[in-house]
């Protein structure tokens, strides 16, 4: 290979990595502004008590993503409760099965936490708005 084409080549590179900067810079800022215009939507649709609505053919959902997690200070009495109610076989599986598990739990008590859950797991809500295309 001669020294031309290895000086065109870590050029190309750094143009690239370069050009790759710029995009990474541009991709926050446009994050930046969903999040702004995502959490102005949520907060109409909030005030409007607005499930949904379609528009220009997409359909907007405010959904409600859940995430519950022990608390901290009370982990050890959350799986002294969880092995209790027979629920051993989470404590070697992921925080994803966990939350899963509570959803069930919830989805079977009425979507409320059971009682022996109290104090030891705390739900982190997060609203989001899902666009997808209309049925129209």
């Amino acid at each position: 290979m001669s020294e031309k084409s290895m000086l065109a080549a870590a050029d190309t590179l750094k143009a690239l990595r370069d050009e790759k900067t710029e995009l990474q810079a541009k991709l926050k800022e446009v994050q930046e502004s969903i999040d702004t215009v995502e959490a102005e939507l949520i907060q109409y649709m909030t005030d409007e008590e607005c499930t949904g609505f379609d528009r220009n053919g997409s359909r907007f959902s405010l959904v409600i993503k859940e995430f519950p997690g022990a608390v901290p200070e009370e982990k050890e009495e959350l799986y002294r409760r969880m092995r209790e109610h027979g629920f051993d076989h989470l404590f070697t599986i992921n925080t994803m099965t966990l939350g899963a598990t509570v959803k069930e739990l919830k989805a079977n008590n009425d979507d409320v936490l059971p009682d022996w859950l109290e104090g030891v797991i705390q739900i982190y809500e997060q609203p989001n708005i899902r666009v997808a295309k209309s049925r129209k």
